[in-house]
């Protein structure tokens, strides 16, 4: 039996043709989504990581149409899509495993965490990266160090409101997006506030031993959550 995957411009709703055809029932090849996956080079990192014993096809999403675009010139044999993590424009069950290297803290983690599910096979593997507190101190250090008294203010502000939404993340389980800028979402991490979502998602399995929240800038520490779909 085969599905085919449509996929849909997350701007301006259009429909695009089948971006790929998945082989439904069949262990020949292990499918890694990559979502917040710039130009590919986090996705050809997990290739070289892995030990996968068998065909290994691997799918990035990025809402940059351009490091999209240049993605698709330095890894052709990945296949590249344009959509938000928030909403994967894919069927149920079309993945083995999903991973976000550098995006997640840029996105409602809620509401990715219960798409990142949806797509994932059972039993399929989650591996996330996260910014801990003391990254985004660091970024307002970073950021007041230099420029203009307005985009001093402004970095204030939108720290700031970093802040507040990680403490919402890890105090009530929500992310919201900044007032000022619909489509911008950025938090912070706790490992008590990622446990709890993942559980919350529909996880099992959750690891988060790997969590060094000291930060040397730029550099943003080492925290990381892992997981499984339930049966």
């Amino acid at each position: 039996m085969q599905g085919t995957i449509y996929f849909r411009d997350h701007d301006n709703g259009k429909v695009y043709a089948p971006a790929m055809s998945i082989e439904e029932g069949t262990l020949a090849t292990l499918r890694v989504l990559d979502v917040g996956c710039g130009a590919g080079d986090s996705m050809r990192e997990e290739l070289l990581l892995g030990q996968a014993s068998q065909p290994v096809k691997m799918v990035g999403v990025d809402i940059d149409e351009e490091v999209l675009a240049q993605g698709r010139k330095n890894y052709p044999e990945f296949l590249f899509v344009r959509a938000k993590g928030e909403h994967l424009p894919f069927p149920d069950e079309s993945f083995d495993v999903v991973i976000s290297r550098v995006a997640m803290p840029y996105m409602d983690i809620p509401v990715t965490l219960r798409e990142m599910r949806r797509v994932l096979k059972p039993d399929g593997e989650l591996r996330i990266k996260l910014h801990p507190a003391s990254y985004t101190l660091a970024e307002l250090v970073a950021e007041l160090g230099s420029g203009s008294a307005k985009s001093r203010a402004a970095s204030v502000m939108y720290r700031s409101y970093v802040i507040v939404n990680g403490l919402a993340f890890h105090w009530m389980g929500f992310n919201f997006h900044f007032p000022l800028a619909r489509h911008r979402c950025e938090s912070f991490q706790t490992k008590s506030g990622i446990k709890k979502a993942l559980d919350s998602a529909g996880f099992e399995q959750i690891d988060v031993s790997c969590w060094e929240t000291k930060v040397t800038w730029p550099h943003a520490g080492d925290c990381r959550a892992s997981a499984r779909r339930a049966l």
